[in-house]
């Protein structure tokens, strides 16, 4: 019995201690598995995505990240601005591993902003150790929280004439700007952005302030505008919305090679006409000559039509009176480069309107207005045709008198005059007596006209005088016997003298 008791007793022993190294062993079994679970990442990446969704919310996310060290243009503005902005707008984030194979070391997830990823966690074991023979434990801790965004790096030109302004994202561009470069050619100025990392529209002004539209052509700028080459006369004057434009003048005029924003330019001739230019229109410029006797008066708006005046001429018909009074000269004008015809005021040596149209960019006025009939001061004391009509009967030996009536004739010659001296060299000649083998002389017909006062004591008219002779038998030539007549058509030119008017000289008028 005793035996059987000590047994017992052992036995019971035995099983306590059994029972309690099974306690032990679960119980240590158990709290390496508690360890191993709590050691897991996921519990870290939970931990960091509450933290990054409570940062938002107070707008501190940005200390949380870390940034790449990027070059940046100050062109490139708020290079973040839109990410920060995506973020703000999440309603719900997850995360799960994005490194692929399970590492003990290193392990990086993504953290999804509705199911985008936008945040990339990287995770690093201090220490790792093996428990139970078969399980790792790893100390983990984040080794960065970095933004999930591709950064490309861009190259911008701008291409622009001299003289115009480059804004990007409201900064000037200027030759001296950082991250640019510039190059000139041909008058243009190229900007070279570097350093940026979106490609971003450019604001482009012409020097006069301007908004020009531009072309992008993937990161290529230029301002799109009108380009101009013309070639004017030099008077002409080219304006782009008010501001004067210059040119380089050459042998052909002035060339203008300009761009502009506008499509159209003013284009003034300087003598008040003007014209509207567009690309492509045809605008011809003309030249313009006249000619008219300085006794005439000629206006022009308010220009000084004097300026334009290339050369005077005296008629022939007038050289040989000038010393008994002022005698009109022929004036010729020459206008160039109009952008249509002039419209001129033009008043004859009466005072009266003269209407003159261009024929082929020309026109010409040779004579004086003369009047239809001679004033009766000069009639009341001399009768010019009767003064003709003893100078036609001069011319065909019927004037009584000496040397062929010479004696007679200059009575109403003026003496020392060419005239004068033709008349009396005349009467001495044989040539006076070719008609003398007729008789029964007589004025049929005559006629006055185109009376021009040059001064008081000089006017010429012209004369229409026809005179019938009948031929006698004795005629020593073959003209058969009959009626002939001599005609007289001419202007003669009278002189004052005392209260009667000598005849001056004359100027034979030709038959059309």
């Amino acid at each position: 019995m005793r035996e059987k008791a000590v047994f017992r007793i052992i036995y019971g022993i035995l099983l306590a201690a059994l029972i309690l190294l099974t306690d032990y062993a679960v119980v240590y079994v158990q709290d390496n598995i508690d360890e191993y679970e709590a050691s897991q990442p996921s519990h870290v990446v939970d931990r960091v995505t509450e933290e990054f969704g409570a940062a938002l919310k107070e707008g501190k996310a940005a200390e949380l990240l870390t940034f790449p060290e990027l070059e940046i243009s100050p062109y490139d503005g708020d290079l973040y601005g839109m990410y920060f902005k995506k973020l703000s707008s999440v309603s719900e984030w997850n995360w799960k591993i994005v490194s692929g194979s399970y590492s003990d070391s290193r392990q990086i997830y993504g953290l999804y902003g509705d199911g985008e990823l936008l945040v990339k966690l990287f995770l690093e074991s201090e220490e790792a150790r093996t428990i139970l023979g078969i399980l790792t434990v790893n100390s983990w801790k984040e080794a960065g929280l970095y933004p999930a965004i591709t950064v490309t790096e861009y190259t911008e030109y701008v291409e622009v004439p001299e003289g115009y302004s480059v804004f990007v994202n409201g900064l000037p561009v200027e030759k001296d700007s950082e991250c640019v470069t510039c190059t000139e050619k041909d008058g243009n100025v190229t900007y070279c952005l570097t350093d940026l990392h979106d490609l971003y529209d450019a604001e482009v002004f012409d020097p006069r302030g301007r908004k020009c539209e531009v072309f992008n052509d993937n990161g290529y700028i230029t301002p799109v505008l009108n380009y101009f080459n013309l070639i004017v006369p030099e008077n002409f004057v080219l304006s782009d919305e008010g501001t004067v434009l210059a040119g380089e003048k050459g042998d052909r005029g002035v060339q203008y090679r300009f761009a502009s924003v506008s499509d159209s330019i003013l284009m003034e001739d300087g003598h008040g006409n003007s014209t509207v230019y567009k690309k492509g229109d045809n605008v011809t410029a003309c030249d313009v000559a006249f000619s008219l006797p300085d006794s005439f008066t000629v206006k022009w708006g308010k220009e000084d039509v004097s300026r334009y005046e290339t050369g005077r001429t005296l008629p022939a018909k007038y050289a040989d009176y000038t010393s008994y009074a002022r005698m009109p000269y022929n004036v010729r004008y020459e206008i160039k480069g109009l952008l249509k015809l002039p419209e001129l005021d033009i008043t004859d040596n009466n005072g009266n309107k003269v209407q003159c149209d261009f024929n082929e960019n020309y026109f010409e006025i040779a004579e004086q207005t003369g009047l239809s009939e001679i004033p009766p001061e000069i009639t009341s004391k001399t009768n010019p045709v009767d003064s003709v009509k003893v100078w036609s009967l001069f011319l065909t030996n019927d004037l009584k008198g000496s040397r062929h009536g010479f004696a007679t004739l200059k009575n109403y010659l003026v003496e020392g005059t060419p005239f004068y001296s033709y008349a009396e060299d005349y009467s001495k000649t044989n040539n006076i007596s070719f008609a003398s083998n007729h008789d029964s002389v007589e004025f049929i017909e005559e006629k006055v006209s185109n009376y021009v006062k040059y001064s008081d004591d000089v006017f010429s008219c012209d004369i229409y005088l026809k005179k019938s002779m009948h031929l006698t038998d004795d005629v020593k030539t073959n003209a058969e016997e009959g009626m002939v007549y001599d005609v007289i058509n001419s202007t003669f030119f009278f002189l004052k003298n005392g209260d009667e008017w000598k005849i001056l000289g004359l100027w034979a008028k030709v038959e059309d």
